[in-house]
């Protein structure tokens, strides 16, 4: 059984990239996933008036949400005990089938996306883009099988996009991935994600401005400064820790 909580070596403060003049990301770093000391895929974008979660795990008591996005069903990217902390009457939830059924049982409004599908509302493009695994993490069982549909997603906030890939490893759907402002991109994960090589491939070939690692151990300090070394030059890599 997988246990998630808080970790003591979470940052007490919440750390915020500024991307443009209305979008920010805030992050508020380490989780603990069983006995290790995880950063998580949890992220919120405010932008326009809009407050939005990607993923949210483990964060505290904050500001209700708008739109809660999420990839799928695993307990390090979907937590119903978050959700009841920023969730509202109006909130709408974007996820793909395997976390759809969990959620209308709870009353939540819902839109079910799929890889390949695009929606819009409140002025945010969504594009549900697909994330799987091509390794297996035992004999022929992949953690992440294409089969379930889970998904990254493309935001489109205005003219800014930015990419949240979930779990995933370098696929050939990532081709048509362009125009990125930022990108937050799985590191390593024991066959659960890309490893160092596959993630700086990935954003060498996406080319987004900036990109922020997450979905690593805390303790692989040494994949992270890998990770940097293989990156391009003209990619800003933001470390929130």
């Amino acid at each position: 059984m997988v246990k998630v909580r808080s970790s003591e070596k979470r940052n007490p403060i919440p750390q915020s990239v500024v991307v443009d003049q209305e979008l920010k990301i805030t992050s508020w770093g380490a989780i603990q996933v069983n006995k290790a000391h995880f950063y998580p895929s949890s992220f919120q974008l405010k932008w326009g008036g809009t407050v939005s979660y990607i993923d949210p795990v483990e964060i505290p008591d904050g500001e209700k949400a708008d739109y809660i996005f999420l990839t799928h069903a695993h307990p390090d990217h979907f937590s119903l005990t978050t959700i009841e902390k920023i969730v509202k009457p109006e909130t709408v939830f974007i996820c793909p089938k395997g976390v759809s059924a969990k959620l209308e049982k709870k009353g939540y409004k819902v839109r079910e996306v799929r890889p390949g599908i695009t929606i819009g509302f409140n002025g945010i493009q969504c594009e549900a883009v697909a994330a799987y695994n091509t390794k297996n993490v035992f004999l022929w069982i992949k953690a992440h099988p294409k089969s379930k549909g889970n998904v990254g997603y493309v935001l489109d906030f205005g003219r800014t996009r930015i990419y949240h890939a979930g779990d995933t490893d370098l696929i050939p759907e990532m081709d048509g991935i362009a125009s990125i402002a930022v990108a937050m991109v799985p590191v390593g994960g024991d066959n659960l994600t890309m490893d160092v090589e596959e993630a700086a491939r990935m954003v060498n070939q996406i080319k987004p401005d900036r990109v922020i690692p997450m979905h690593y151990e805390l303790k692989n300090s040494e994949d992270l400064k890998k990770f940097g070394a293989l990156v391009g030059k003209e990619i800003d890599l933001l470390l929130l820790e």
